[in-house]
């Protein structure tokens, strides 16, 4: 009898262990999930920065090259595309704003500011003043360039905050 009642002892500790254990672990492994959800999230949303990105310089591209060429009605679509690409950039902005850091923010930034460079500069003339080559003229192939920069430093910047 006393190793029945012994046995049942044993258990009823273990048991009242097991369930204090699992009511002090269980905040923490809900803990991790948050944070995991957050990086998840976070992750998607630089993915979808740097692919809105990407095809915001691309449709520059083509606007200045299409309008060397004088096709109005190119330009019209490439510049629909760019400004859909620029809309969707603009509310990953506002996204990465509310959930930070602080340092991807200001990298998500600099690549809006480097995407206006390209946009102001998208119908430069060519550098010889006119506007019949299909090279790109100076100071759009330098935008180009620093706004693909300003791309992968993000991207740089958004590896370390979400791996």
């Amino acid at each position: 009898m006393l190793t029945a009642l012994g046995a049942a002892i044993i258990a009823a500790v273990a048991s009242l262990v097991g369930v204090t254990l699992g009511a002090l672990v269980e905040p923490l492994k809900l803990n991790a999930a948050r944070r995991a959800k957050v990086r998840q999230d976070r992750a998607d949303r630089c993915g979808r920065f740097i692919e809105a990105g990407a095809r915001a310089r691309q449709h520059l591209v083509s606007i200045s090259v299409s309008y060397r060429q004088q096709a109005a009605e190119r330009v019209s679509g490439y510049e629909d595309e760019y400004y859909t690409a620029r809309a969707e950039m603009r509310s990953l902005l506002g996204l990465l704003v509310m959930s930070g850091p602080d340092e991807l923010v200001d990298a998500a930034k600099e690549v809006r500011r480097k995407d206006m460079d390209l946009h102001h500069v998208r119908h430069a003339p060519d550098d010889d003043g006119e506007f019949t080559r299909v090279v790109l003229p100076t100071p759009v192939r330098e935008a180009v360039v620093a706004l693909d920069r300003a791309i992968e430093e993000f991207a740089l910047v958004a590896r370390k905050h979400t791996s």
